[in-house]
Parts: structure tokens; C-alpha cells; sequence
């Protein structure tokens, strides 16, 4: 501290110590002064400072209020009572280093406050995809079962594939039945132009539909060409899936006996080809096309299920002495046709590929993108 600052400070801390001896004292009472006040005015710097407390003159020393001095200083200036006592302190300096993490801080507070804005928006969209939901199934799930159905019917499908539909449902929810109509005069050239797979894929998906709203729901159907009241395809539920058997020139045969015949005798009990399957199990689905004398074997193998058991055989002769017994048995059933198959993990991802030619031969093709 320089010499003038510390004469600064002696006359405060002298001013402070005559102003409270002078007014106010319970040992020695009090005490009258003569003082002068000329409408004294403070300068720090060249500023001028104001205070409710004007300053005075007594005995040739100027008195002004210690805080306001100790304020224009930066100090920290305070009273304490149990010692009768001013305190002058240096106020805590700012450094550049309390500057840059105080902007750290913020910058992390501003990172925070943006991520929530993103949490907060992705939640609401959720949201409102779930009163949506909650609103179509609402829409959809009266005690009406035949009624909602075709509601929902109407809605989805009654333009599919280029093509306009009507929906009649009779029953409840424990038996439905669905009558889907189309105009063959109109559409005779688009439905003939549909792929039989396709027509199964869609009807699979609202039986999909019926079983997930109304799971003891015995249900059946048929599509009816109202131009020459004709049905084009038959379709019912049958241990837990949906058969479909098309009576118009698309398909001619019912391939679900094959498919059974399938999962009966290749879908289990398969460490008969070697200990490595374990109790692997497969579920065997079964498309076919008496047009083009072709049959589509699906395999599907549960990897979440039996991930060790298949990483054992996949591309060993035993897996493919099992795909081509299915292919075998596929061929002696529909003479001649060509099969086709494919192993899916529960995914839909193709592990292999395999095909027997009309005359019997085979070949695979082992994938391991999946």
C-alpha cells in the first residue's frame, strides 16, 4: 500500500472512530462538536461520487462515509458489532482463468439446455404417435367386432394395388367372416397381372390385423368377383396362420398338406442328422405356382434361439443333407416342379439359398451378410 493510500485510510478509519465516539457511546456518553459542511463533493479518478451523507469539516480534517470511499477503492467494507469495528478488505480479483470457465460453464449449460430441447421434441412426437394409436384403436375396438373391421378395412384397402375393394363382415369376436368383392369387369387385366405371392401377402397382413384385435376370433373369407359372382380365392385360419387357396386360374392346388408334412417331419428332431443341431427347431412355410410348376419353401430358424446350434451347421453336409431332403420330399409330392428355398433367420435375413432343378439337382449358396 502506497504512502498516500495509507494516510487515505488513517484519516477514514480516524473519521469513523470520531464519528462513533462522538454520537453515540455507552462508556463515555456524548459529546457536542462544532462542524463545518460546505457542500464538499468526492472525486475518485475524476469522477465525482454521491452520498445520501454529506461530508464535513471538523477540527481542520474533512469527514466523509468510509463506505462510500472503501466502495470507489473496490473494497469490501463491513461493521462488526462484537468488536466495534469497520473491516476493509481487497475484494476478490477475477482472473482470466475464472473468465474461461465461466464461459465453460455456460457453453456446457447452452450444450444441456439444446440437448433437452431435442429429448423434449423427440417425446413429443412419440407422444402424438401414441394418441394416434390410442385413437385408432379406440376407433377400432368397440363391441362391434364385425363393424370395426370393416371400418378398419375400408380405410386401409379399399384401394390396393390399383384396384377398388368392398368389405362385408358378419359374426363377432369370437367367429368373422369376410367377403372382399372386386369388379372383374373392370379389373380383370390388373388382377390377372397381380402375383399370387403378392394377393397372400396382403391377406396375411390383415389376418395379422385380426389376430392381434381379436385373438380367439375364428376367422375365414373369401375374395367373390361381383361381375360373374364368382369366388377367386378361399382363405381361413388353420393352426395359428392363414391358408389361402386361389380357385381362379392362378393356382389350383391347396400346398398347405405339403407344408404340414414339412414341419412334421424336417421342422424338429433334426440331431438325427447329427448331435450339432441340439433341439434346434425351424417352422416351414410352403407357396406354390401349378402354373409354373414351381414351389417356394421358406425356412425359418430362430438364431436368437438357437444362435449356436446354427453357427455348428450352417454350411455342413448335414444342413445341406436336411435341405435337400425337404427339396426331395417337396419333388416326390409335385413331380417335375421346380423347388426353391431359402433359410431366414427371424429377421427375414437370408442365411442360404438352395434350389433342385426338375431332374433332381441341387445347389446352395450360403450367405453370411445377415
Amino acid at each position: 500500500m502506497n504512502k498516500r493510500l495509507a494516510t487515505t485510510f488513517a484519516i477514514l478509519l480516524l473519521c469513523v472512530f470520531v464519528v462513533n465516539s462522538s454520537t453515540v457511546s455507552a462508556a463515555n456518553g456524548l459529546k457536542k462538536i462544532d462542524a463545518y459542511f460546505k457542500n464538499i463533493k468526492i472525486y475518485v479518478n475524476g469522477k465525482q461520487q454521491t452520498t445520501d451523507l454529506e461530508p464535513f469539516i471538523y477540527g481542520n480534517v474533512t469527514y466523509v462515509p468510509i463506505r462510500l470511499i472503501a466502495t470507489a477503492l473496490n473494497k469490501n467494507v463491513y461493521w462488526d458489532q462484537a468488536t466495534n469495528s469497520v473491516k476493509i478488505n481487497d475484494k476478490e480479483q477475477t482472473t482470466i482463468d475464472d473468465v474461461t470457465n465461466l464461459q465453460n460453464q455456460l457453453t456446457l449449460k447452452e450444450n444441456q439446455l439444446n440437448q433437452l430441447r431435442y429429448e423434449n421434441a423427440v417425446l413429443r412426437t412419440k407422444i402424438s404417435d401414441l394418441e394416434k394409436e390410442l385413437s385408432d384403436s379406440k376407433r377400432y375396438s368397440g363391441k362391434d367386432a364385425a363393424k370395426d373391421l370393416r371400418a378398419y378395412l375400408k380405410d386401409e384397402y379399399s384401394r390396393w394395388n390399383r384396384m377398388d375393394f368392398k368389405f362385408d363382415v358378419e359374426g363377432d369376436e369370437d367367429d368373422l367372416e369376410l367377403t372382399i368383392k372386386i369388379d372383374l369387369d373392370k379389373y380383370n387385366s390388373r388382377w390377372e397381372d397381380t402375383k399370387t405371392g403378392d394377393i397372400e401377402d396382403w391377406l396375411e397382413d390383415i389376418y395379422d390385423y385380426v389376430e392381434d384385435k381379436y385373438p380367439d376370433a375364428n376367422f375365414s373369407g373369401t375374395i367373390e368377383d361381383t361381375y360373374k359372382n364368382k369366388t377367386l380365392v378361399k382363405f381361413w385360419e388353420s393352426r395359428g396362420k392363414i391358408k389361402i387357396e386361389f380357385k381362379d386360374s392362378k393356382s389350383s392346388s391347396d400346398f398347405y398338406d405339403l407344408e404340414d408334412s414339412l414341419n412334421d417331419k424336417y421342422g424338429r428332431k433334426l440331431d438325427k442328422y447329427n448331435k450339432r443341431f441340439g433341439d434346434l427347431r425351424a417352422d416351414i412355410k410352403v407357396k406354390g405356382n401349378d402354373r409354373n410348376e414351381t414351389i417356394d419353401i421358406t425356412i425359418e430358424v430362430d438364431t436368437s434361439k438357437y444362435k449356436t446350434e446354427w453357427k455348428d451347421v450352417r454350411e455342413t453336409r448335414y444342413a445341406e443333407d436336411w435341405l435337400e431332403d425337404i427339396a426331395i420330399y417337396a419333388q416326390e409330392e409335385y413331380d417335375d416342379y421346380v423347388i426353391y428355398g431359402e433359410v431366414q433367420n427371424e429377421k427375414g435375413k437370408t442365411m442360404t439359398t438352395f434350389e433342385m432343378s426338375s431332374s433332381g439337382k441341387i445347389k446352395f449358396d450360403w450367405d453370411y451378410s445377415y
